[in-house]
């Protein structure tokens, strides 16, 4: 019995945020016991690199969420977010095309969405490492910085590559006026 993409990836995902998360709060928990301040982990870090566009719309919720329903809520949006990864995946097998609404007007609305959190991904992220620093010393250092720069990058140019390719060809397409 084959297990289907679309279910073990985000539950993959999950698994692999809660750990992260864990790992981190034991960092920061460890780091405040001996009263050594510490920015942002490592674990978390990766997490956020990984998981850019929910990372990007994080930043909406955490401050007006307690600590647990924050992880709790970004959990569940990275396993929302590897589910569409997964669709979007199999649709691009089969249709050669984005998963994404059928009705022009709502596609072309959930198109400029996507490629606005690609692009909010991209200056967020630029932001951000601008404020942490990205200075390695090894040559460990340099991949792991690579990382952490190569992931967002990624889910930028992905988003507003193929929105951007759906949106031009919904616009392009001749019953596009007729929206009944």
């Amino acid at each position: 019995m084959r297990a289907k993409l679309r279910y073990v990836l985000p539950v993959a995902q999950m698994a692999l945020a809660a750990m992260l998360l864990w790992w981190s709060n034991a960092v920061l928990i460890a780091a405040n016991r001996h009263h050594y301040v510490l920015g942002t982990t490592s674990q978390f870090s990766f997490l956020v690199s990984l998981n850019a566009p929910v990372a990007f719309l994080r930043a909406f919720w955490f401050r007006h969420l307690p600590f647990l329903w924050d992880d709790i809520t970004f959990t569940a949006a990275i396993g929302l977010l590897w589910y569409w990864v997964a669709l979007n995946l199999h649709s691009l097998r089969q249709k050669r095309k984005v998963c994404m609404f059928s009705w022009p007007p709502l596609r072309l609305i959930g198109d400029i969405g996507a490629i606005g959190v690609g692009v909010g991904v991209f200056w967020g992220f630029i932001y951000w490492r601008s404020r942490l620093g990205c200075i390695p010393v090894s040559w460990l250092g340099w991949l792991w910085c690579a990382l952490l720069v190569g992931l967002p990058l990624a889910w930028s140019v992905f988003l507003i590559f193929l929105f951007g390719r759906d949106f031009i060809h919904c616009i392009l397409r001749r019953d596009l006026l007729s929206w009944r």
